[in-house]
C-alpha cells in the first residue's frame, strides 16, 4: 500500500518526486501558484490535480475531490 501525498507550495515537486523514488507513496494533489511550475508538474505528473491557491484549499475541498493524504509535505521558503 502507498501512502498519498498532498504536496504544498509544490514548486516543480522535489518532495514528491523524492518520497516516490522510496516506492512507498503517489502524489495525489499538488498547491502552487507558479504556472510555469504547473508546466513541470503536468509534465511529470499529468493528470494529477493542481489547486493554485492555499487559502481556498480546505478539508471539505479535498474530501470533495475525493484526496485524503496520509502526507503532507510544504516547501520552503513559501510556509
Amino acid at each position: 500500500m502507498k501512502h498519498g501525498i498532498l504536496d504544498l507550495f509544490a514548486g516543480i515537486g522535489g518532495f514528491s518526486l523524492g518520497l516516490e523514488r522510496t516506492g512507498g507513496f503517489e502524489t495525489l494533489a499538488f498547491c502552487e501558484q507558479d504556472q510555469g511550475c504547473h508546466k513541470v508538474l503536468r509534465k511529470h505528473w499529468p493528470g494529477v490535480k493542481i489547486y493554485e491557491d492555499i487559502r481556498e484549499l480546505t478539508y471539505e475541498r479535498l474530501e470533495a475531490d475525493g484526496i485524503r493524504p496520509s502526507v503532507i509535505t510544504a516547501g520552503f521558503p513559501c510556509t
